[in-house]
């Protein structure tokens, strides 16, 4: 969903190639009025309402951006990159279009996701990859453990030589382009 879920400590959005300033911080929407007329309605994006909310609160929030890489970093962040930045929290800048003071708080975690066998990481804003630790996630077969398929594939063992075979005959993108285990989980855990 491009949109996200705007409340509670957690929100979560999909970056996608029409995401946008106006989806992230604020924008322009289309939207009837009474008398029927379209108008356009000044709206704060996910971004705006979740340093917003919290600003006025002790607790961490975190934003959990899906698909980051599928987003025009600079095009969603435009001038507010900079504000990501540890040493920055806190800073005011004046937005552009409803003239707001706008800062990060320090209790406001960005967590941004990514497949890497998206061909589209290398082109990962150099800007945004300074402001962001990294952590690769490989698949784990020790969390099948116990999982059996059928009545006699231990799932994990399974997982394992799958892989071992993708590796093999895939070639240069073969560690990428590996199955995760969360494919083979059910959705209760």
């Amino acid at each position: 969903n491009g949109a996200g879920s705007n409340s509670g400590l957690l929100r979560c959005c999909t970056f996608h190639p029409a995401f946008g300033y106006e989806d992230f911080i604020e924008g322009y929407r289309p939207q009837k009025s009474t008398g029927g007329q379209l108008v356009f309605e000044k709206r704060d994006g996910i971004f705006k309402t979740l340093c917003r909310d919290a600003a006025a609160s002790e607790k961490k929030f975190v934003l959990l951006i899906d698909e980051i890489n599928r987003g025009d970093i600079p095009r969603i962040f435009g001038e507010l990159l900079t504000l990501l930045e540890k040493n920055k929290r806190g800073q005011e800048v004046i937005l552009p279009l409803s003239g707001d003071k706008f800062s990060v708080p320090a209790n406001v975690l960005v967590i941004g996701t990514m497949n890497t066998a998206d061909r589209s990481i290398a082109l990962l804003d150099t800007a945004l990859r300074r402001r962001f630790g990294f952590v690769e996630l490989m698949p784990d077969s020790s969390s099948l453990a116990g999982a059996i398929a059928g009545e006699a594939i231990p799932l994990g063992q399974w997982l394992d030589a799958l892989n071992s075979r993708v590796r093999e005959h895939i070639g240069k993108d073969a560690r990428n382009l590996q199955i995760g285990h969360a494919y083979l989980m059910d959705d209760n855990g």
